[in-house]
């Protein structure tokens, strides 16, 4: 049951501070679209005065360090064998204990097929404490209702743990349509987007001289890099000091690099690798448009919120949440997936088009302020919690 929160601010339980336990499967300290979400929202509702907690895996890879660090509270629970990882289920009772010494009033679980979020779901039952979960995902063919209810009896325990949400939060429309095939509809579902730091993504004070197309993401193949690779080679046809900028890893990477040098492009292709959260900024305002070439899979699209934050027109494929941040031909242009020519067409029009390249920076921008920015996206999660314990309360 899709439905809308009144606003009922409850910022404090008693005389304390409301604590709330973010429980995600990844390390908030490492890269990926749900931590970016988690660490945003742990520190914006830290401003406010809410005092934050994260439970996550462990992880070995940290891609953060310096002061929010310092900021973020997070723990982290052993898994049940000592292989840290997602398929291996985690210590519940290390997660169970965890949750008895914070002692939170609101559990907030992010993604809902892994396993920390849904067994902290479990337990917040058990101790009769108000859960929330946002779903970040969506699959290929979520728009397919009947699919997608029908082979969700087939993971039935998916099903018994997301119904433990008394909220379910998606980031998108195709999000929740997917999500709702999970549960009844008798449960209560909202959306609220993903949100950007505007503060720290801005457009640049000028535009970069040599034409730059920048791809942020992992190199799999349903992002799609092969399919901008071949749009490039029609690019740089037309525009031969064009530079493509692949800022990721991935199992792709060489056959992307084998692909480029078939295409005869590579001197103007750039893999940067793995690029630190604190140098994303200047990459994309080092870039004149950003392309997204995904085929499928995009629930939201954090890539794209931060290329209109930073006043960069996007050029993406035309599917999941991607659609709902891009209006076509306002901040940049959809297109087909896996269509490599009306990609090039596209991106040479924006190249091309000073006007239209103008207007849709600017454009891009006020999108980002007006719908996107953390000032606006904190206080509809916040209406979500309140309404939680105020029921709870009544």
């Amino acid at each position: 049951m899709l439905v809308k929160f009144k606003a009922i601010r409850l910022s404090a339980i008693g005389e304390d501070a409301m604590k709330v336990l973010l429980a995600t499967e990844w390390h908030p300290l490492s890269i990926g679209g749900v931590q970016s979400h988690v660490r945003d929202l742990a520190l914006n509702l830290s401003k406010l005065g809410y005092e934050v907690f994260i439970a996550s895996r462990a992880n070995n890879n940290f891609t953060l360090n310096g002061q929010i660090t310092n900021v973020l509270r997070y723990y982290t629970v052993k898994s049940l064998l000592p292989l840290n990882v997602i398929i291996v289920p985690p210590d519940i009772s290390q997660l169970r204990t965890l949750i008895t010494n914070i002692k939170p009033d609101i559990i907030h679980a992010h993604h809902a097929f892994t396993y920390i979020p849904l067994l902290s779901l479990r337990v917040g039952e058990v101790y009769n404490i108000p859960r929330v979960l946002t779903n970040h995902s969506t699959m290929i063919g979520y728009d397919y209702e009947l699919l997608w209810k029908t082979s969700s009896y087939f993971l039935l325990p998916y099903r018994y743990y997301i119904s433990k949400a008394q909220v379910i939060i998606s980031v998108s429309k195709a999000a929740d349509k997917f999500i709702s095939g999970f549960v009844s509809g008798s449960v209560k579902r909202v959306i609220i987007p993903n949100a950007i730091d505007t503060d720290r993504f801005k457009p640049p004070k000028k535009d970069p001289i040599t034409p730059t197309i920048l791809f942020i993401g992992r190199l799999v193949y349903r992002k799609g890099v092969h399919v901008l690779l071949r749009a490039f080679s029609y690019v740089v046809k037309e525009e031969p000091q064009a530079i493509l900028v692949i800022a990721g890893k991935g199992y792709m990477k060489p056959i992307l690099r084998t692909l480029a040098v078939k295409l005869n492009i590579r001197g103007n292709v750039k893999f940067k690798g793995y690029v630190p959260e604190e140098e994303k900024p200047t990459l994309y305002k080092r870039s004149s448009i950003v392309a997204i070439p995904s085929i499928y899979g995009e629930s939201f699209g954090i890539v794209a919120l931060e290329a209109v934050a930073s006043g960069r027109p996007v050029v993406a494929s035309n599917i999941g949440g991607l659609r709902e941040i891009i209006d076509n031909g306002s901040e940049g242009f959809l297109v087909n997936p896996s269509s490599p020519k009306e990609l090039a067409d596209k991106i040479i029009m924006l190249l091309q088009d000073k006007k239209l390249y103008k207007r849709m920076t600017l454009q891009a921008r006020v999108k980002a302020e007006r719908t996107y920015s953390w000032d606006k996206i904190i206080h509809n999660i916040i209406d979500v919690y309140s309404q939680i314990l105020y029921s709870t309360r009544g």
